[in-house]
């Protein structure tokens, strides 16, 4: 067996594995231009912003329809929902404190800083690296699960992160953080 036969063979185990375990795989390095095509965007950007209000005011149990081949009514999503609106009041106070900011991914992001370290304790820091990782987690089943239960191709889940990333902005507060068109850090209100 050639080293380039068994290298392939190895990356197609683990990929397989990662595959039946579950497991995403990701390349945070890609970034693919969101397609719009056959996606009904107004009302996806509807059911984006019916579930990023019902979040923020800390609704667990929101009466969000699907409609017009988006579907929101699964039950992995909603329990997202809910844990996502649970959560809510202790990111936005995070969000507050400037070491997070929102990514156009649609994920949140930790600012890992000089002063991120020296003005939190370890205790503090651990805490939120678990409130991010598990709301990034939650968003991730609600855009998977749009794209999934609405039998959309894979190729539209950069328009439906873009989507919701969108419909966040308008909810965040003056003086949180998030990453504008070019890339850079951006703060609501200034």
């Amino acid at each position: 067996m050639s080293f380039l036969h068994r290298i392939t063979s190895c990356i197609l185990c683990a990929l397989l594995l990662a595959a039946v375990g579950g497991c995403a795989i990701t390349a945070p390095f890609l970034h693919l231009k969101p397609d719009y095509t056959d996606l009904p965007a107004d009302a996806l950007r509807a059911v984006a912003e019916e579930i990023e209000a019902a979040v923020q005011r800390g609704d667990r149990e929101p009466e969000i329809a699907d409609r017009d081949g988006v579907a929101v009514s699964s039950e992995r999503v909603k329990q997202a929902i809910r844990m996502r609106a649970a959560r809510a009041e202790i990111l936005n106070d995070f969000r507050d404190t400037g070491y997070a900011r929102e990514s156009r991914n649609g994920l949140i992001k930790l600012l890992h800083s000089k002063e991120y370290k020296q003005n939190t304790t370890k205790r503090d820091r651990d805490r939120y690296a678990m409130v991010v990782y598990n709301e990034n987690n939650d968003r991730w089943a609600i855009y998977e699960g749009i794209v999934e239960d609405s039998n959309y191709a894979s190729r539209v889940l950069p328009a439906v992160q873009e989507t919701f990333f969108a419909a966040r902005l308008e909810h965040l507060r003056d003086g949180q953080k998030y990453e504008d068109e070019s890339g850079a850090l951006a703060v609501k209100g200034r």
